[in-house]
């Protein structure tokens, strides 16, 4: 017999699950909201309009290990939407840290992929 007050194991790890569901629902909301620079309250529609909600949850498993890079662009495939690729590859080669990047002296060139895109993004 359990002591009064204690959940029972099973109770326990259902109530773990739903706590970990809710933290990534919301990631993927927050995060796709500041992506699109849309409110969280639109997103949260457009996820539940597109079931999106609950392929997150029974997807669960697959989908909280992907970076937040691919999860948005996972999000924009899964509503149709195109990643606009071209401009993308156009901001990094024109950014001063392109042209950094030929001169050996700096060191860049062994840099993470991470790091010069905070470079970047710090411009």
């Amino acid at each position: 017999m359990r002591p009064r007050g204690r959940l029972s194991p099973s109770l326990l790890i259902r109530k773990v699950l739903h706590f970990l569901f809710s933290r990534f629902k919301t990631y993927c909301i927050e995060n796709y909201a500041e992506y699109k620079n849309v409110s969280s309250s639109s997103v949260f529609e457009k996820f539940l309009k597109a079931k999106l909600l609950q392929h997150l949850k029974t997807d669960y498993e697959d989908l909280h290990g992907m970076g937040k890079e691919y999860l948005m662009d996972y999000f924009d495939k899964w509503f149709g939407e195109k990643t606009d690729t071209h401009h993308l590859v156009k901001t990094i080669y024109e950014s001063p840290v392109a042209k950094l990047l030929e001169d050996d002296s700096m060191g860049l060139c062994g840099q993470s992929a991470l790091y010069l895109y905070g470079l970047i993004v710090e411009e």
